[in-house]
């Protein structure tokens, strides 16, 4: 028998917070033994890094049987993103090296099971936004690693790697942009929740997040911050103003989607409102490469991974550029499973647009329903966007895309579920 139920939640809680950072690719730097201002000595074996990911692994699975219908339910839920681990485990029947790609389509399975069987437990012990506490969880002991740590918490100009971004935060992760979409979610959650709710202490997750943001220096996070903070800002005004303020709110509102969208027809004009160069940070030359010096199969791909790894990157290694992925979701999709890869990710990114608008669109008296709701459809849509255009995110085991959109996911599919355990 349990003497503290109390305690026992907060077990639980930080049980639930551990598996999902694993799967965030919190702490790898540290786990691994990684040095980030030593030279590359070559891989070795961390059975830290082990002993988290299987132990992250195993409770999932606990999790996934004991709850066994919610699971399967959440994964069917989960569609169309669910589409690219089945695409990734169908590509090994093409790959190069068919056993890495399996190994490698586990490890990307599992970074869609991790959060859902998170997920589903916490909403049966709890009823805070799990999302929210997760992220506030990650920004505090991101904060508490740039202060304390700085060699691991921030990059460095003696950093080996990545010295390009010497002083940008990079908190409990090993690359500033997966904190600063961390922050970017949280921002947006933070900010529904004070206009919504009206606590002090959203304004505080609110102001840290932003100003973590900035320390981060992720263009294309900031990009996911801003318009999900409008979104939220509009629909929130044109809900409660009145006629004549939700008339102008309105006009201002379609004058910057119109702004944005006709964006898109000058190259230079989209580039930047999502925080890039004419070359995407030398993505294009890249991508150019890639193209014209690798032997793609457009019809079916060259496997997930195994196909990067076997065909394209000692063509990248003799052309100088020194990169360990495409840079990018749709040209990674490509090769790794032909046409068809970029198209799945076109229809999932279709798919956040629908539920955007039809969320931002929904009559609902119910405050619970635009916490769980409009905010993650925002988040979702904008996060997924702008960083399958300029990295590869998506299709990554232990990067923060995955994990975050499944979670977000799950709230807005349960949302009147959560809402009813709520009142």
């Amino acid at each position: 028998m349990i003497s503290n139920p109390s305690r026992l939640s907060v077990a639980l809680r930080l049980v639930l917070f551990a598996m999902c950072i694993v799967s965030l690719g919190g702490f790898r730097l540290q786990l691994a033994g990684i040095d980030p201002t030593q030279s590359f000595q070559g891989f070795t074996a961390s059975y830290a890094v082990y002993i988290a990911d299987v132990a992250s692994i195993f409770l999932a699975l606990v999790i996934a049987i004991l709850y066994s219908k919610e699971f399967f339910t959440s994964l069917n839920n989960a569609f169309p993103i669910f589409l690219l681990p089945i695409l990734a485990f169908s590509s090994s029947i093409i790959s190069a090296s068919p056993w890495v790609t399996m190994f490698e389509s586990t490890k990307y399975l599992f970074a869609f099971i991790i959060p859902i069987s998170a997920s589903i437990l916490w909403y049966r012990k709890s009823k805070l936004q799990f999302s929210y506490e997760l992220l506030k969880a990650t920004l505090i002991l991101s904060i508490i690693i740039v202060i304390i740590y700085p060699k691991y918490g921030l990059h460095g100009s003696s950093d080996v790697f990545q010295s390009t971004h010497a002083g940008a935060w990079r908190g409990i992760f090993g690359h500033r942009t997966d904190f600063g979409y961390c922050c970017a979610a949280l921002s947006g959650l933070a900010f529904a929740n004070v206009v919504y709710r009206k606590k002090i202490s959203d304004v505080i997750v609110l102001i840290v997040s932003i100003f973590s943001l900035y320390k981060a220096g992720s263009g294309g996070a900031s990009i996911v911050s801003a318009l999900s903070i409008i979104a939220i800002y509009f629909h929130y005004a044109l809900k409660n103003s009145s006629v004549k303020i939700k008339m102008s709110l309105s006009m201002i509102l379609f004058s910057i989607m119109i702004i944005f969208f006709a964006s898109m027809f000058s190259a230079d004009g989209f580039l930047y409102s999502i925080g890039e160069d004419s070359s995407f940070t030398g993505r294009v030359p890249l991508w150019s490469y890639i193209i014209d010096s690798s032997p793609l199969n457009y019809l079916y791909g060259l496997g997930y991974i195994s196909g990067f790894n076997s065909f394209v990157l000692p063509s990248l290694q003799m052309g100088n550029f020194n990169a360990p992925n495409a840079q990018g979701a749709y040209m990674e999709a490509l090769i790794a499973f032909g046409i068809i890869g970029p198209l799945v990710i076109l229809l999932i990114n279709a798919s956040y647009t629908i539920r955007f608008f039809k969320s931002f669109f929904k009559k609902e008296n119910i405050v619970k329903f635009y916490i769980y709701s409009l905010p993650t459809s925002s988040i979702l849509i904008f996060m997924v966007f702008t960083s399958t255009i300029v990295e590869s995110y998506i299709l990554q085991s232990n990067k923060v895309l995955i994990c975050i959109a499944v979670i977000l996911n799950f709230e807005y599919k349960n949302r009147e579920k959560i809402i009813d355990n709520d009142k």
